[in-house]
């Protein structure tokens, strides 16, 4: 197929060789530029919510519930740190200023709960990024609802109905001299 496109470019008068081979590098121009300049929809919402949500598709990290472990297992970035029949454990290093981690909860269906804390090294961080967290949360899933301490979103489920999704800032309860900030985030159906 290339070699007939060659013979074509050879058998062409000059000036259309020339129109060609314009055409093709601004086509792979483009294409280069339009790659190396595409940013995650994420990077909007700040470094730490594009690390720890990674992707905006599906419920969570390109994942949906009910998915199953050994799907998670193998699309998840790392090694899980505990592995038991239903739960998945991962810890990972932000960039710039702390850690997370994520449990992933299993029943007979597949996946069934997320939980993860968001550790903050620097305190004066902490807020901005929860503020980070519940803009991305509400531009997806409308304006939150407070509920004892917590911001409650509610979203669908295919497998489990209405799933809610809740953010809070445990820095008061669980904060000491020289300990990072706390954000903890679940993801888990209602099942009242």
């Amino acid at each position: 197929m290339y070699f007939c496109y060659t013979i074509q470019i050879i058998m062409c008068s000059p000036r259309q060789q020339f129109l060609l081979l314009v055409t093709l590098a601004l086509f792979i121009g483009i294409s280069a530029f339009s790659c190396k300049n595409k940013n995650s929809k994420l990077s909007e919402y700040g470094a730490t919510v594009e690390s720890v949500l990674f992707s905006d598709l599906a419920t969570f990290r390109g994942f949906n519930f009910g998915d199953s472990k050994s799907f998670i297992q193998s699309k998840e970035i790392g090694r899980p740190v505990q592995v038991s029949k239903d739960y998945l454990y991962y810890e990972y290093k932000l960039i710039s200023n702390g850690s997370y981690n994520i449990a992933y909860s299993f029943d007979e269906v597949g996946l069934n709960e997320i939980h993860t804390d968001i550790y903050i090294n620097n305190a004066g961080e902490k807020e901005d990024v929860f503020i980070e967290f519940k803009t991305y949360f509400d531009h997806h899933f409308g304006n939150s609802q407070s509920q004892n301490g917590f911001n409650v979103w509610s979203a669908k489920s295919y497998k489990y109905g209405e799933v809610l999704i809740t953010i809070r800032s445990e820095s008061a309860d669980f904060s000491a001299d020289k300990l990072p900030e706390k954000i903890s985030l679940w993801i888990y159906p209602n099942k009242s």
